[in-house]
């Protein structure tokens, strides 16, 4: 989930992303382990403020932009590519998952082929 406010004028905005603590997986990524920490809102908080500035600035390049890497992210997760947390709450402990470097390279793919 993110959480997005601005202010009456609709020049100013904060987006940011509304979720727990990763400082488990953190230690762990730095003993070297895998994890699958879901990045979906972070990015959504990145993208919400690229598609204000776009719209602030007269820039449909960076509009676009941002709505098709939020559009990556929701095709990955419907084409059943996703990190651990939302495979368990679709999928429950049998269903497939990937690491955070797994869905981020996911991600990257999808944006590549939609950008082209």
């Amino acid at each position: 989930m993110t959480s997005v406010l601005t202010t009456p004028d609709g020049r100013v905005m904060e987006s940011e992303a509304a979720h727990g603590t990763v400082t488990r997986h953190y230690r762990d990524h730095q003993a070297g382990k895998k994890t699958s920490t879901n990045p979906i809102a972070s990015i959504f908080a990145w993208t919400r403020g690229l598609e204000h500035r776009g719209k602030l600035d007269g820039t449909p390049a960076v509009i676009d932009f941002a709505r098709k890497v939020e559009k990556v992210c929701v095709e990955a997760v419907e084409a059943g590519e996703m990190t651990k947390d939302l495979s368990l709450l679709v999928g429950g402990k049998a269903a497939p998952w990937q690491t955070t470097e797994e869905f981020l390279e996911t991600l990257d793919r999808r944006l590549q082929k939609i950008m082209a």
